[in-house]
């Protein structure tokens, strides 16, 4: 399912457009900064931004135009300066779209659907994860080198992609008794997991998390035993 995040710092329209979109079947979470978007992308896996400009912590232009992460993804700017020269520097800095407020509902699902089918690759893009050099490799063949936690964690993922895999298998893969584990020590290591893979490669690691689940492993993952 395609994964939408909002960054809107008015409340009613941030829900409004964040209700509208799950109605119309796209998973769609949104916060109110650019500070808290930095957070809440740690630790989630997205497909298509939905960016307000007139943030109180900064300009949605000048954010999207230093992250050079967002290039893979679809970016909605939705904003009430509707100046030729701003829809040029959305245009300049990777905007798909630029809506002016107010913005029918609508209309922003349809531009969701159209970047749903655009960014859906023809062919499978897999990742690979080799055992036994203990490296995760990207789909345009950068890799990262893993710990030997985070190796057992994707191996273990890697059986089920595309499903959840419940925590407690999770911790038994990696030898602990899940009765005595705190599940935090979970959390930690697949937001540095995550963290170290858009580091290192610029990617987002599509490993999601399943409330109250357990973890996902989202994309194709090969698992090879050597070169």
């Amino acid at each position: 399912m395609t994964r939408v995040l909002v960054i809107e710092d008015e409340t009613d329209l941030r829900d409004s457009i964040v209700t509208y979109l799950r109605i119309e079947g796209v998973d769609a979470d949104g916060v109110g900064s650019l500070h808290a978007a930095e957070l809440w992308m740690l630790l989630h896996h997205f497909d298509i931004l939905v960016l307000d400009l007139g943030l109180p912590d900064g300009d949605g232009l000048t954010w999207l135009e230093e992250r050079n992460g967002l290039r893979d993804k679809g970016i909605i700017i939705t904003t009430g300066r509707g100046a030729t020269g701003d829809r040029v520097q959305g245009a300049q800095v990777g905007a798909d779209c630029y809506l002016v407020k107010p913005v029918l509902l609508e209309e922003l699902t349809a531009v969701v659907r159209n970047l749903e089918r655009r960014l859906r690759p023809s062919g499978q893009e897999t990742w690979v994860l080799n055992t036994l050099s203990w490296q995760l490799t990207a789909p345009d063949g950068r890799a990262v080198k893993l710990t030997h936690s985070e190796q057992v964690l994707l191996t273990h993922l890697s059986r089920a992609p595309g499903k959840a895999v419940q925590r407690q298998d999770l911790i038994a893969a990696l030898g602990h008794d899940p009765e005595h584990y705190d599940p935090r020590r979970m959390e930690i290591l697949v937001r540095r997991l995550r963290s170290k893979v858009m580091d290192t490669l610029g990617h987002h690691l599509p490993l999601v998390t399943a409330h109250r689940q357990g973890y996902a492993f989202t994309a194709p993952i090969a698992v090879r035993k050597g070169d």
